[in-house]
């Protein structure tokens, strides 16, 4: 059966964050559809207890540029190299009991190229930022609102004590690739 690359985004009872703006995740593969797996772990269903304590959402952002893999030991190696991946551009990604980038390190945000593998994401959030703003954003404030800027400003466009979802949820990615690839 088909199985597929999921990513779940965790709480900060997670663990110790490498930069406060990029949350733990929790990366795992499944044949049945990501949102229903991540119901599954919330039961306690074959849960890893990480997420059953600290899972808040799927991040589509995160695993959405992958396909569906034909063998399930094809997903558990990608899942792996996903883990792999995050931890390079400054997540800590737990995976089968691993946590990679615990140990801190340097890392590499995204470029424009990277970035365009999950562009229908960011667009997204860039949405869901515009709908929920007190104010018209400009490609630059959109910018700072995605890469989880903090500023006395913030408050100005979102509520900063209840943010959206798409607030920070690109602090992984360059500014510069972001400002090039939003379309306001």
């Amino acid at each position: 059966m088909p199985s597929r690359v999921y990513v779940v985004e965790l709480s900060a009872g997670a663990g110790k964050r490498r930069d406060a703006r990029i949350p733990w995740v929790y990366v795992g593969s499944t044949a049945r559809s990501p949102e229903l797996r991540f119901e599954q772990h919330r039961r306690g269903y074959k849960s890893s207890g990480l997420v059953k304590r600290t899972g808040l959402r799927l991040r589509p952002d995160l695993y959405a540029d992958l396909a569906r893999f034909p063998r399930s030991e094809q997903a558990l190696e990608a899942e792996h190299q996903r883990a792999r991946e995050l931890a390079a551009c400054g997540f800590v990604a737990h995976c089968d009991g691993t946590s990679y980038g615990e140990r801190g390190g340097d890392w590499i945000e995204w470029g424009r190229e990277r970035l365009e593998l999950v562009i229908e994401q960011l667009e997204l959030a860039v949405g869901e930022l515009a709908a929920g703003a007190f104010q018209p954003l400009t490609r630059e404030i959109c910018v700072d609102l995605l890469y989880g800027t903090r500023g006395f400003w913030v408050n100005d466009y979102i509520d900063s004590s209840d943010p959206p979802p798409a607030y920070g949820q690109f602090a992984h990615v360059e500014p510069q690739a972001l400002l090039e690839a939003i379309r306001l």
